[in-house]
């Protein structure tokens, strides 16, 4: 167990909606941590790369199913076309269905060579590169406002940033600014913030695809 999944964890099932899912998809899980079991649902299938029937990059998703549920936790930023993986989400799911997809945000680029959990050939891949796993965030200005954000920006300017927003841009390779997607999808979005010596940023998304309300 990871140290914020206690936090993270729980988040999570605050905010997606306590009801029963015929049918769920979990992406980028290998079997059910204690939010994914909590999920009430009567079918339930996990795809991620270690069981071989799922990479987040892949150009084509061999999915021929329809979920009520898609979630997608703790993965969706190795995805290097934010975009078109949310789209992706959504053409799995069932007239009215639902998405949770969430980015996280680290602080990693204040660090030289910082590295990160995955191992690539025998060696942990450094995070923020172009060659690596670490890829994309979302991103909407009213983030400046959030009290979540607000305390994630506190804790990474005590070491020396300027600006927050500047270093993500520069230094995250992909970023999908929200309001290049509010006008096709339904959208909730909250924010969680940990950590005042590592700061995290969790931000999930409730996504809809509004042809299918």
């Amino acid at each position: 167990m990871g140290k914020s999944d206690p936090y993270i964890l729980e988040f999570y099932k605050s905010i997606l909606p306590d009801c029963f899912y015929e049918s769920v998809a979990l992406l980028g899980n290998q079997k059910d941590n204690s939010f994914t079991a909590s999920i009430k649902c009567q079918e339930k299938d996990f795809y991620d790369l270690a069981l071989d029937n799922w990479n987040i990059n892949d150009e084509i998703w061999k999915i021929d199913k329809k979920y009520d549920l898609v979630v997608s936790t703790r993965c969706p930023y190795f995805s290097k076309d934010p975009k078109d993986f949310i789209e992706k989400c959504l053409s799995m799911l069932k007239p009215g269905g639902t998405a949770l997809l969430d980015w996280g945000l680290g602080d990693h680029w204040r660090f030289d060579n910082y590295k990160i959990g995955w191992v690539k050939d025998g060696e942990h891949e450094y995070a923020y590169e172009e060659d690596n796993f670490l890829w994309s965030t979302i991103w909407h200005d009213s983030f400046l406002e959030n009290s979540e954000f607000k305390k994630f920006e506190k804790n990474v300017l005590k070491h020396g940033y300027t600006s927050v927003k500047n270093a993500i841009f520069k230094e995250v390779p992909a970023i999908l600014e929200l309001k290049d997607i509010t006008d096709n999808y339904f959208i909730g979005c909250s924010i969680l913030s940990l950590w005042e010596d590592l700061p995290q940023l969790y931000v999930p998304l409730i996504l809809k695809n509004k042809e299918r309300k």
